[in-house]
């Protein structure tokens, strides 16, 4: 299994900006884990809503990788979220560019940014919001796991059960 660095915060402004800030001084595959964002935020700068404790939002760092491995990422992380979300009987899709629907409403939406030199990316950050136990969602178009199967979840337990998922389907990028 491959080695990786967790870093468990309870509040945070961004999991992706902290990795994107500092990506230097972390190793390759290190993970920002909260239970809140005040600033989280998808593509193209939209807010990433989401209430405390009630959801799985968390980035990875991965350095050091060939440009041509970038499809081979995003297939890695989409197919993992499919497989996870499948495992509780949901029947989810990808909805290009970045984020998992079921039926006509987003449960997870995902966020990829990265800088590069030549043919290197110094650094990818990909950050991925999960909807787990939020049954509010204002006006947005969104679900949770558990308005679907209605059923209150651990977040940490979940949150190990996706990891182990992503984990094991890294070895085969």
């Amino acid at each position: 299994m491959i080695s990786y660095t967790l870093l468990s915060f309870d509040e945070i402004k961004s999991t992706s900006d902290l990795l994107k800030e500092h990506f230097s001084s972390f190793s390759h595959f290190t993970i920002i884990k909260t239970n809140y964002q005040i600033n989280g935020r998808g593509q193209y700068d939209r807010v990433w809503s989401s209430n405390k404790d009630e959801n799985i939002l968390f980035s990875i760092l991965l350095k050091d990788l060939h440009i041509n491995q970038m499809n081979d990422l995003k297939q890695w992380i989409v197919t993992s979220l499919i497989d996870f979300l499948t495992s509780y009987q949901l029947d989810p899709k990808f909805k290009n560019p970045n984020d998992i629907y079921i039926d006509n409403q987003k449960i997870c939406g995902i966020l990829f940014e990265s800088r590069t030199t030549q043919e290197s990316l110094d650094y990818v950050v990909i950050g991925i919001g999960l909807n787990v136990n939020q049954v509010d969602f204002q006006s947005l178009n969104a679900i949770s796991m558990k308005k679907i199967l209605h059923k209150t979840f651990d977040i940490q337990s979940l949150f190990d059960e996706l990891m182990n998922t992503m984990l094991g389907r890294y070895q085969i990028i």
